[in-house]
């Protein structure tokens, strides 16, 4: 049996919370000869996974929910499913609003918008985090790896390393990375790479010289601009793609920002549609 004192030792909560728990029946507690509480082993698991839940911000509720669950794998990520759609989005909201207060945005002087489509291509991934000062460090930590493995594995590239930005990288707050190299071949990933699939679309990408790339205010512009012109189109996340010239000083064309877009076929097919509906109603 542990005290509440012990429980506290043991799981970095304070003897506060720990009341509060009993209290709420997150914990069960008997009372001692002292009238004291008093908790079973079985309860320092507990509580430690209660710490885990709401460092997660999970309200005291759903931390209940989830542990006294049957299944609570199942019932966690029922309960995450919903958080992360509401992550989602607030930050398609927050887009919105950095968006309104920048102004419209311009792609720079001397750049310009092609158009390509994308066959259907297998990739090794591996995912990261950086802020947006790291971004340069990171980026051959995590295609370097996936060099590696496709090296030990002697699967060929069949395209250019893309990295792809799932979150927006600011000065202190990190963005979700996804390092991706499109390759032919099999293999067994190690641990912490994975292999998906990039599904054929149409991408809509800025060729970029050396002097652009070494530009963050520049690319930051560059994707803003993507995003924003053409975001209701977009089928995934903005994406940066390395030639082999990029960081040896060679001229031309050294990388791509790009966005994955529909088709123009159902771009086109979409319009049709549109106008058929209307000349119906006409």
């Amino acid at each position: 049996m542990h005290t509440t004192g012990q429980i506290a030792q043991l799981t970095a909560l304070s003897e506060k919370a720990i009341r509060l728990y009993a209290d709420r029946g997150l914990l069960v507690a008997e009372r001692n000869a002292a009238h004291h509480r008093v908790f079973d082993d079985d309860q320092v698991d507990r509580a430690r996974r209660i710490v885990l839940l709401r460092a997660l911000d999970l309200s005291l509720s759903e931390v209940r929910a989830v542990l006294d669950a049957d299944d609570p794998t199942r019932a966690f990520d029922a309960h995450w499913e919903g958080r992360r759609r509401t992550l989602q989005h607030s930050s398609d909201v927050a887009e919105y609003v950095r968006r309104s207060l920048s102004g419209p945005p311009e792609l720079p002087d001397g750049l310009d918008v092609q158009r390509r489509s994308v066959p259907d291509r297998v990739v090794l991934a591996k995912r990261g985090t950086a802020t947006l000062p790291a971004v340069p460090a990171v980026l051959p930590q995590l295609t370097g790896e996936l060099f590696t493995a496709l090296l030990d594995a002697e699967a060929p590239l069949t395209g250019p390393p893309f990295v792809e930005y799932l979150t927006r990288a600011t000065e202190s707050s990190p963005a979700q990375l996804r390092g991706c190299v499109p390759f032919d071949g099999s293999l067994t990933p190690a641990a912490g790479l994975e292999i998906t699939l990039d599904p054929a679309h149409d991408e809509l990408f800025v060729p970029l010289a050396q002097q652009h790339a070494d530009d963050q205010a520049l690319l930051v512009a560059v994707h803003d601009y993507l995003t924003a012109t053409h975001g209701r189109q977009r089928t995934g996340a903005n994406r940066e793609s390395y030639f082999r010239s990029f960081g040896t000083g060679a001229d031309g064309e050294v990388m791509e920002v790009g966005i994955p877009v529909t088709s123009a076929r159902l771009d086109d097919a979409i319009d049709d549609e549109a106008a058929a509906g209307l000349t119906a109603r006409s």
